[in-house]
């Protein structure tokens, strides 16, 4: 539509895979608008049962219902006994996940690397 409101990029997901470790990197916004996207394609690379999971959060923006995505994301890992490691690269998301107190219910880590060793020595 022409209401020259410019509409926020939405969050774009970037797949690797290092020593059997998957590691999701988001970039852009995680809102209600694609949380179930960003979950589904995090729940995807679960269902390969890596020895482990790294979300790398980019972001520009992360709303409630993305760390409500986490969190559920966190149980599946869980449930199938995938290590998980969550490291917010981005400003935005570290800070959200401050406010919120997720910070210290996630297992987080200061960087990508750091988090692929720790999964990788979890096995």
């Amino acid at each position: 539509m022409g209401d020259g409101v410019q509409r926020p990029e939405l969050a774009r997901t970037e797949v690797l895979v290092d020593g059997g470790v998957v590691v999701v990197t988001m970039t852009g916004e995680v809102d209600l608008a694609n949380t179930d996207q960003m979950r589904a394609a995090l729940e995807a690379q679960l269902r390969s049962l890596p020895r482990g999971l790294v979300v790398d959060l980019a972001l520009e923006f992360l709303g409630s219902s993305g760390l409500s995505m986490l969190v559920e994301v966190q149980r599946t890992a869980a449930r199938e006994g995938v290590p998980l490691g969550v490291v917010a690269s981005g400003r935005a998301a570290l800070r959200t996940l401050e406010l919120s107190g997720l910070d210290e219910a996630l297992p987080m880590f200061g960087s990508v690397p750091e988090a692929v060793d720790s999964l990788r020595r979890n096995d």
